[in-house]
């Protein structure tokens, strides 16, 4: 009989948390609560903290009270394709800033699923996207001026979204860029206009370095015979001095100056050493020694 007091007590015990778990719902921080019941809108606006619910048909849920991202390379699973006024087709990936203004009409329609709320905001902000990209060329959307064509989205978004119970604040362009086999294509083009540019630079190098090379050799062959003209006019000067000064020595002192060309004159003959020269005794030379000859020695 104790036993089975006991485990009726159990049994009570168990049921009555169970009851407590199914009758209270946790808001946590950060968030707005939303009672359901029967999943019907009871109530909205519950701060964070412990609510009151009907156990097993009603429900406590937690949104988020701030900012929520929507990324579209998520949603998408990838980039979003949009085609430009000049046909051409470019791949865009975006941000939408979004919030709850109305936790009743949101939980109506998504059935307080904030994912199924990012995917209705994305299917509504595509067409838009695509709408303003076809309007513009995609050599201006690339230059930088999309970011300034999605001011006006948000409000345009609210309007379609009205029923959704969301305000979008903001949407933000993260890429914008032509596809990898465009891509691919482009940069083939520049890398040959690079690559005729460079030989066009080469080419005109070669051919200024050419005419850099002329030009030297011409002023070379300007300064070498600029410096030939002087160094014969120097030599025609020193030449000209020269006989001026044989001239002047000449007419002071005639013989000294046979006797000093005899002089030269050997000089040149005998500059080898190994020269042998045979002079007889009516030599010109050897009549300069004649005055030369030692005295007879005194006899003792």
């Amino acid at each position: 009989m104790q036993l089975h007091r006991s485990l009726i007590s159990l049994i009570i015990a168990v049921i009555v948390l169970i009851l407590i778990s199914q009758s209270v719902g946790l808001v946590v921080q950060g968030q707005t609560g939303v009672r359901l019941n029967a999943g019907q809108v009871a109530a909205t606006g519950l701060e964070p903290g412990l609510h009151l619910r009907v156990p097993f048909l009603g429900r406590i849920v937690g949104l988020d009270s701030g900012a929520i991202i929507l990324n579209s390379e998520q949603l998408n699973g990838g980039r979003t394709k949009v085609t430009t006024a000049d046909g051409k087709t470019l791949e865009a990936a975006y941000l939408a800033v979004w919030r709850i203004k109305d936790a009743g009409a949101f939980c109506r329609a998504t059935g307080c699923d904030e994912s199924a709320g990012a995917r209705r905001i994305n299917d509504a902000l595509t067409p838009l996207l695509q709408k303003v990209f076809a309007a513009h060329k995609s050599a201006d959307l690339l230059a930088g001026n999309a970011p300034a064509l999605l001011a006006e989205l948000p409000g345009k978004l609210d309007t379609s979204l009205q029923s959704l119970g969301v305000t979008v604040q903001s949407v933000h362009l993260t890429q914008l860029a032509l596809p990898p086999d465009q891509l691919d294509a482009v940069y083939a083009r520049m890398r040959d206009a690079q690559s005729t540019q460079a030989a066009q630079v080469h080419a005109q190098g070669v051919a200024g370095a050419d005419q850099i090379r002329a030009q030297a050799d011409q002023q070379k062959a300007a300064i070498l015979a600029k410096a030939e003209v002087q160094a014969q006019t120097i030599r025609g000067q020193a030449q000209a001095e020269a006989a001026a000064i044989y001239a002047r020595a000449y007419n002071q002192d005639p013989e000294f100056f046979r006797f000093y060309r005899s002089l030269q004159a050997y000089k040149r003959t005998i500059q080898n050493h190994n020269s042998v020269i045979v002079l007889g005794p009516d030599s010109g030379f050897l009549k300069y020694f004649d005055g030369l000859k030692a005295p007879p020695a005194k006899q003792p």
